[in-house]
């Protein structure tokens, strides 16, 4: 006789699945927790109410048992709810079914976040009742616990901080002794980073506020927490069908600047990438075949795709069990794949081929030569202009007064997206100024955020005629960069700070073939044509524009401008261009060059004539030859 039953699940599955969803990794714990309280104001908003969006992160970091709790002010669970929510596992609880925009599609995500920590509760005001259950270990076995429900009162209320509606509470012990607990800074920064979030982090409709509690109940940091893209070009645009699917696809493709970090380098919080979007909820972030292609690098952007929604309704295994991405094996997936990479292609060789003829350009001998004395001759140009012949006392130690009186070290600086950097600010400290003195900072970008906006002078110990001062700077948004001005009496001195995706540092300690204002000269068909010549700041660089219509008409079949005397001329007149209005504004905008107050855009004009005038036919004649 044939007997059947139910299958039965040993203790150590729910422990092992938590292992394997969680990886012992806090971002991914509180990425589950946050996405379920997103879940749970969608499906309000779905109904036509109104939310208020705020979910609130509190962490109490300790050397064992630390304490997170995630608050929402959305539903709310009554015991019926909760014992099918947090005490049934795999079961479908989040409204995936029933075709609401939620991301919860396995009914694991909470019980995975709290058994892959330590143990936890779950408190829930609804319709002024209090709901509390708690996901135990006891003696190695994971455990239920659903108590019965009572009234809310206002004590209750204040204990978990819904002071009134209906909300949630997840609190989450950190038990675990394989658990690291991150600093607040990295949980902050990486957590307003990771992909699944940045719908939420980037939705008007949601305040995200992390606090760093140092006890019980006393807030050490507080911060609202945002996601913005980097900063980039639209470079494609498309809606298409998927062949032999009843499916479309939008793509959309932005080109940055700069190199952004890539999934082989930071994983879920790389910058580059695509982020796949089914329902309105993130499900992966993925390159698809140029996932380590330096070339593809600069490009991110998003693929909507529904059909992947109505797919997860029936239980098709489109993502992977461990939430690592999409299953990209299936019939499906597999074409999706396809008609991406074919549009992607194009783009991605041309960068390939931009970085060939750079490389080509570097290895010509006789370019590089001219460049370079042009360069020479530019920084001779710029230090008789700016630099002052009078300069403070020196040690000849290396820790020198700014020849200005007062100035930045370095000057140029790069920030990580969601990092601080210390800017260091000298100033030469005579009776003028005296050791103590308050400096005022500002950026002309919000991007580029200044965190000590007043800050104080202080005297070196070795260097009594030295004062310091240092500056917290925060980058906002990938591609961005700004000016960082500090006042002090009648002096200012500015520093550049770019905002990247990658780590990186300028690295001024190394020899460098070129000091001074100017360290380069490059051409780029990718610059908006509209300015033909630009000056790159923070890298000292000045780029030729060779798609602007006027320089376009006299490249060679090489791109190059130079090969020809007409080409010469214009380059040189844009060099000109660029030298002599940089050099204006920076004498200007140092005190350097003679300007009234209010007329200082007048005065930058005035002084770019006169250097224009004073230095063009020097240019010309390094840049202008018959070879």
């Amino acid at each position: 006789m044939i007997r059947s039953r139910k299958l039965q699940y040993a203790d150590r599955v729910a422990l092992q699945q938590a292992d394997q969803a969680i990886r012992k990794d806090v971002l991914r714990a509180l990425v589950e927790i946050i996405t379920n309280s997103n879940d749970s104001y969608s499906r309000l908003e779905d109904a036509g109410v109104g939310v208020s969006g705020e979910i609130i992160i509190d962490v109490w970091r300790k050397r064992k048992n630390s304490v997170i709790r995630v608050r929402d002010f959305a539903e709310g669970m009554d015991d019926v709810h909760m014992d099918r929510v947090v005490g049934t596992y795999g079961e479908a609880t989040s409204g995936l079914k029933e075709d609401k925009h939620v991301r919860g599609m396995w009914g694991r995500g909470l019980k995975d976040a709290i058994f892959g920590l330590g143990y936890g509760y779950v408190n829930s005001i609804r319709d002024g009742m209090l709901y509390r259950s708690s996901l135990l270990l006891k003696d190695g076995v994971p455990t239920f616990n659903l108590d019965d429900p009572v009234p809310a009162t206002e004590e209750d209320r204040a204990k978990h901080g819904i002071p009134e509606g209906n909300g949630t509470e997840i609190e989450i012990i950190v038990s675990r002794p394989d658990v690291k607990m991150p600093q607040f800074d990295n949980l902050r920064n990486y957590l307003q980073r990771h992909f699944e979030l940045r719908t939420i982090m980037g939705s008007p409709s949601r305040l995200i506020i992390l606090r760093n509690f140092a006890g019980t109940d006393r807030i050490k940091d507080e911060h609202v927490l945002s996601y913005k893209p980097p900063r980039g070009e639209k470079v494609l645009d498309e809606r298409f069908e998927i062949e032999g699917f009843p499916a479309s696809a939008h793509l959309q493709l932005l080109r940055s600047k700069i190199q952004l970090s890539t999934r082989g380098e930071e994983g879920d919080y790389a910058d580059a990438g695509l982020l796949v979007i089914s329902g309105g909820t993130v499900v992966s972030l993925t390159m698809l075949k140029f996932e380590n292609d330096p070339y593809a690098s600069f490009f991110y952007g998003s693929i909507r795709c529904d059909y992947l929604h109505d797919l997860l309704k029936n239980d098709e295994p489109i993502l992977t069990a461990t939430r690592d991405g999409i299953n990209w094996t299936l019939p499906f997936t597999r074409a999706l794949k396809q008609a991406v990479e074919e549009r992607i292609e194009p783009l991605v060789q041309i960068e390939r081929e931009h970085a060939l003829q750079d490389e080509q350009m570097k290895l010509d001998k006789r370019l590089r030569k001219k460049l370079d004395k042009t360069i020479r001759e530019l920084n001779v140009i710029a230090s008789s202009e700016l630099t002052d012949k009078r300069t403070g006392p020196s040690d000849g130690k290396g820790i020198e007064p700014p020849p200005s009186g007062l100035g930045f070290v370095p000057e140029r600086v790069y920030v990580q997206t969601g990092q601080t950097v210390t800017l260091t600010l000298r100033a030469y400290l005579s009776e003028k100024i005296q050791d103590g003195a308050t400096v005022f900072v500002v950026s002309d970008n919000p991007e580029v955020d200044v965190l000590t906006p007043k800050v104080q002078v202080r005297a070196l110990k070795d260097h009594p005629e030295v004062g310091v001062a240092k500056i917290q700077v925060e980058g906002k948004q990938v591609g961005n960069e700004g000016a960082v001005t500090a006042y002090l009496s009648d002096q200012k001195a500015q520093a550049m700070v770019q905002v990247r995706s990658r780590k990186e540092a300028i690295d001024d300690t190394q020899p460098r073939k070129h000091h001074g204002l100017f360290t380069d000269i490059r051409f780029d068909d990718r610059m908006d044509p509209r300015q033909r010549v630009y000056l790159d700041r923070v890298n000292s660089t000045i780029v030729i524009a060779t798609a602007a219509p006027s320089v376009k008409r006299y490249l060679d079949g090489q791109h190059r401008l130079d090969t020809s005397v007409q080409g010469q001329v214009l380059l040189a007149e844009l060099i000109t261009e660029a030298v002599c209005r940089e050099i204006a504004r920076q004498g200007v905008e140092s005190g350097r060059f003679l300007a009234p107050e209010g007329s200082e855009a007048d005065a930058i004009q005035s002084h770019f004539i006169r250097l224009q005038n004073r230095y063009a036919h020097l240019i010309h004649d390094v840049i202008v030859t018959k070879e």
